[in-house]
């Protein structure tokens, strides 16, 4: 018999790709996402390829298929991680028109069938699955509340609406509470936020999800323009169109990198 047959086949290992630019993050959701779109859209522009890291499930798991997006198993061991410093990317991103990001961001930032069907679930259980909502509030500290009514008040003059009716995205109790007793008595307003709510990692980011997909539908948004939720509700929002829309809680005007 043939020596050739004593032979053993020897795998041969697959070749890491050649990889400029990846993405990988451990931060909270909204930050991580908002560095995820602008690497996403810095590479696009750049004509490079986009390489991300999934660590916390974030994006593969949630959003639709992309070809243009390659998810890694393991960090690469060459290349530039973006979100290590976003403000290399400002040159480009700063020359985006802010309707040319908002289309190029709506057509990356869109969840997949399981997990709408799952944000839906939620919405349906917080009460809130079928309701419309004027504005979309996003308390984050306390110095919010005050600044918020102040806003709010003189958007109810502006706009010479009778009521409004608002979702508060927030994660303290207290900060709700404070708004509820001391905004206008012809704001009536909705949360996701309870005190017996699940705190584990898939329940505070359905949350979040679902949160994020009420605050995309209202006519007005009440933020911090310079925090990131801020910057990705502006972004994502579908029907706010202009920064007069938007009540700056701590009266920061629109930049996409602060």
């Amino acid at each position: 018999m043939s020596s050739w047959a004593n032979l053993r086949t020897v795998p041969v290992k697959k070749k890491e790709p050649s990889i400029r630019f990846y993405f990988s993050s451990s931060e909270t959701y909204a930050d991580a996402t908002l560095a995820f779109l602008y690497s996403v859209l810095y590479t696009q522009k750049s004509a490079e390829p986009i390489y991300v890291h999934d660590t916390q499930g974030f994006f593969q798991p949630l959003l639709k298929v992309n070809p243009t997006l390659h998810y890694l198993k393991e960090a690469p061991t060459s290349g530039t991680n973006l979100n290590d410093d976003l403000s290399q990317m400002a040159p480009v991103l700063q020359n985006i028109t802010y309707a040319s990001l908002k289309r190029s961001i709506a057509s990356i930032y869109q969840l997949n069938q399981q997990t709408f069907a799952r944000v839906e679930a939620v919405m349906s259980n917080f009460g809130v699955l079928r309701q419309t909502f004027d504005i979309g509030l996003v308390l984050l500290e306390p110095s919010d509340v005050q600044a918020a009514i102040d806003g709010l008040k003189r958007l109810q003059k502006r706009t010479g609406k009778k009521s409004f009716h608002i979702f508060v995205m927030t994660y303290d109790v207290n900060l709700l509470r404070e708004f509820a007793f001391n905004g206008d008595k012809s704001w009536s307003f909705m949360s996701t936020l309870r005190q017996d709510m699940k705190t584990d990692k898939d329940s505070m980011l359905l949350k979040t999800l679902c949160d994020i997909s009420i605050m995309q539908k209202v006519d007005y948004l009440a933020i911090q323009m310079s925090s990131s939720i801020g910057k990705l509700l502006y972004l994502t929002n579908e029907k706010v169109t202009m920064e007069n829309q938007v009540v700056s809680l701590d009266n920061a005007s629109w930049k996409v990198l602060s």
